[in-house]
């Protein structure tokens, strides 16, 4: 596959006065664009989306004028010129044949979590990986390092461009939450990192799951010791890090442990999260790793008071088994961050003894769903399945693999999925988790949440049907 350069890129700095291309762009590429461009000889930003006639209206035909803005151009400019830096952003695979092209033509590709990363490498920063839980555990370790009376910054994959952090680096601690996309190309490794959970994903981008978890791994890889917080209840994180020789294990196996529904921590014991918002005993074990990583880069506990507040005072992310509303006694969850099995998977966990009426279904990335037909088999009751697009097709077919009695349904939309969920007698939840990601064409997981709430009847920043008291 394509150079990635040498050891250290040079960061930002490196593209001043240089040819570059921006790949992409989404919200990354866009503010990495503006930061750089007065620096650069020449800044051209490409996206497949110019010249595409057949992208239906939406949130992709949405973003068009801000395209313009910055005169975004068809990557086809990589075949016919050679440039000194391709920046990637996250969407755009690393395995991409036109990076490759690119490179064999001269240029270092890289991308703007890299650079970040390198800029930043003589600050203190924690950054969390991981194939689910990433977003909720940066927020609990940003909640940790709170306890503490620090300054933390939280940006990355959770939403927050990292570019914006040069103009506001007056913190004592960066936590940076980062996806494979990102931690694909990164050439330092961060202050202390934390590995929430490994499960095939993201396949159709990474090729095959031996490229997916080496570049989850990436990450860790270019510092000797480096502390990684690693979940222990997860048997593919524990053996597939097991080469890291700062590795600690957290929630089982290592000094922060979940015992029950308590998690125990050194010098304080058992913490008393009565007030915990979260789902789910996944979420006190991504509790366990955000108390894991601020011991970590601290080297002392915090007061446990404190420490109990911050960490009840989060709320879920949105569209992460988030409580929309509850209607005529029926509790609306939008999960519609849940793009892959496992995050569906640990969903129908919190629901367990409740009436459940599940709607699955995206962009089929081609991954294994037996193992989701037979959660949704062996839950009790069983859910009933409505179905949407090609990954709800799938999970259809999973089920039919194990010969499953479970009740399901295909929908021609979204829409007409929680209108068919809502109406089944007995149901308790209705809960919206895809175990795949959004299709390119509808947007982001956010649009999709959105929809999800609307078709629900629920309005933003509300917990009831619109019309009602």
């Amino acid at each position: 596959m394509y150079h990635r350069g040498v050891p250290l890129i040079g960061g930002v700095a490196a593209l001043a006065g240089k040819r570059v291309v921006v790949f992409g762009a989404g919200i990354e590429g866009r503010s990495f664009a503006r930061r750089v461009g007065p620096t650069c000889a020449e800044l051209v930003v490409v996206d497949d989306v110019v010249g595409d006639l057949t992208a239906p209206e939406g949130p992709r035909q949405a973003i068009k004028a801000e395209l313009a803005e910055l005169d975004v151009q068809s990557p086809s400019v990589l075949e016919d010129r050679s440039f000194d830096f391709v920046v990637r952003s996250p969407g755009v695979s690393r395995y991409d044949e036109r990076l490759a092209e690119a490179a064999r033509l001269g240029a270092v590709v890289t991308t703007p979590a890299a650079l970040f990363m390198e800029d930043f490498q003589d600050r203190r920063i924690v950054a969390v990986t991981g194939s689910k839980g990433k977003t909720t555990t940066a927020m609990l370790t940003a909640a940790a390092l709170g306890a503490y009376g620090l300054d933390v910054a939280l940006a990355g994959n959770i939403g927050r461009p990292l570019t914006e952090l040069y103009d506001d680096d007056a913190h004592d601690v960066f936590v940076v939450e980062l996806s494979s996309f990102q931690t694909a190309d990164v050439t330092t490794s961060p202050s202390v990192g934390v590995l929430t959970l490994l499960a095939p994903d993201h396949l159709d981008w990474h090729r095959n799951l031996t490229n997916y978890y080496e570049d989850k791994l990436r990450l860790f890889s270019h510092r000797d010791e480096v502390p990684v917080a690693v979940n222990g209840r997860c048997d593919e994180a524990v053996a597939r890090s097991s080469q890291l020789a700062g590795r600690v294990l957290y929630g089982k196996g290592g000094p922060v442990r979940l015992e029950g529904a308590k998690v125990v921590v050194p010098d304080l014991g058992p913490l008393d999260l009565g007030g915990f918002q979260l789902l789910g005993e996944h979420n006190l074990l991504n509790a366990c790793g955000a108390v894991t990583a601020a011991l970590l880069i601290t080297g002392e506990p915090p007061d446990q008071k404190r420490l109990e507040h911050e960490l009840s005072a989060v709320t879920a992310p949105r569209s992460r088994l988030e409580p929309i509303g509850d209607i005529d006694g029926v509790s609306y969850i939008d999960d519609a961050l849940a793009s892959n099995p496992e995050g569906t998977v640990v969903a129908l966990r919190v629901f367990a003894g409740r009436q459940v009426s599940l709607i699955v279904g995206g962009h089929d990335r081609g991954v294994d769903y037996i193992p989701l037909a037979r959660a949704i088999d062996s839950s009790l009751p069983q859910p009933v399945v409505f179905w949407i697009g090609g990954a709800g097709a799938s999970v259809a077919a999973a089920l039919d693999d194990i010969s499953s009695s479970v009740q399901r349904q295909p929908a021609p939309s979204l829409e007409v999925a929680v209108e068919l969920a809502s109406s089944r007698p007995g149901v308790a939840v209705v809960l919206f988790s895809p175990a795949a990601p959004t299709p390119h064409d509808e947007g982001s997981y956010l649009d999709r949440g959105r929809r999800f709430r609307q078709a629900a009847g629920v309005e933003e920043g509300h917990r009831g049907r619109r019309g009602t008291s």
